[in-house]
């Protein structure tokens, strides 16, 4: 058995037919093309539509190998002389991601990895435990919302409050911090994706959001003050130059207001330390370096505050 498209039986399969539920109700099942093998020997139904495949492609999920392995009933339901796999909860649109990957591996690895993607292949590999899909997922899940903060880039923005519910369902704690901080900087008024997080959002989540969003709130005012008063910190620069840095942070981390985004602190801050402070002139040396301290400072507790902002750790 190859695993090319050409395997996929030539002519088209037979017509859709009908086979009765447990009432005895005729129910409608599409045979689909796409991933329909003459020489298939299990046929798989999500949400009436159905795939005549291997069940050696199968055996990857823990799941499955448990259950084939299993001596069948002689009264099983069946299909074209094979046996019928009814995945009453499951998405057909996750299913054939999943299909896409046992079947089309290359494709699907050099294909333009979107959110609804992963989603699919993470729901079905967590709930059949397939290890190696799973582990994709994840990784590419960390791609967009990284547990190193400072290297989170726009892609965090879209999904971000889908990745957070998806987190929660499928187990992956690890993205729920840059998750939560990239919801907290989109402007709600300005993207659609914002606009309607509440609606994807649990009401403990939606709190954790609302917490979180006023901590960093308080956290951007520490900064422009030139004290973090969560930590008793206090300036030691002289008036002269704690007012002009005051000034330029005020002026750097002001949000543009046809931005649909608010101010992204962790970012703005990283991006200090690399480019410099141009435009801040400082009237000693120990200021300038102590200012500069101070902003890596800044980066090293907000990075650790973060989770906590969001209630995700105690």
């Amino acid at each position: 058995m190859q695993d090319s498209d050409e395997d996929i039986q030539a002519s088209p399969p037979p017509a859709k037919r009908q086979r009765r539920n447990h009432r005895g109700i005729p129910k409608p099942l599409s045979e689909q093309p796409q991933f329909w093998f003459y020489d298939g020997d299990i046929v798989i139904d999500v949400e009436g539509q159905s795939w005549k495949i291997h069940r050696s492609k199968l055996m990857c999920s823990v799941v499955f190998a448990d259950m084939l392995e299993i001596p069948q009933p002689t009264d099983i339901e069946s299909m074209h002389g094979c046996p019928l796999v009814n995945l009453w909860q499951d998405s057909a649109k996750d299913w054939l991601v999943v299909l896409r990957w046992l079947y089309q591996r290359e494709k699907f690895n050099n294909q333009t990895v979107v959110f609804d993607t992963i989603a699919g292949a993470l729901r079905i590999s967590n709930k059949y435990d397939i290890a190696d899909l799973r582990q994709w997922s994840t990784h590419q899940l960390l791609l967009r919302w990284p547990q190193d903060l400072t290297k989170m880039t726009y892609t965090a923005f879209p999904h971000a409050a889908e990745a957070i519910c998806l987190s929660r369902e499928c187990d992956v704690p690890d993205i729920l911090p840059a998750a939560f901080y990239a919801l907290s900087i989109v402007r709600w008024s300005h993207r659609a994706d914002g606009g309607q997080s509440h609606l994807q959002l649990s009401p403990a989540d939606l709190r954790c959001f609302i917490v979180g969003r006023e901590e960093l709130q308080e956290h951007l005012q520490s900064v422009l003050s030139g004290a973090d008063e969560r930590t008793g910190g206090h300036s030691v620069l002289c008036l002269a130059c704690g007012n002009a840095s005051r000034t330029w942070l005020s002026s750097r981390l002001k949000p543009d207001a046809s931005s649909p985004y608010g101010t992204w602190l962790l970012r703005d801050l990283q991006n200090f330390t690399v480019n410099g402070y141009p435009g801040l002139n400082f009237s000693h040396y120990l200021c300038e370096m102590a200012f500069r301290l101070r902003i890596k400072d800044f980066i090293h507790r907000l990075q650790e505050a973060i989770p906590k902002y969001f209630m995700l750790r105690t």
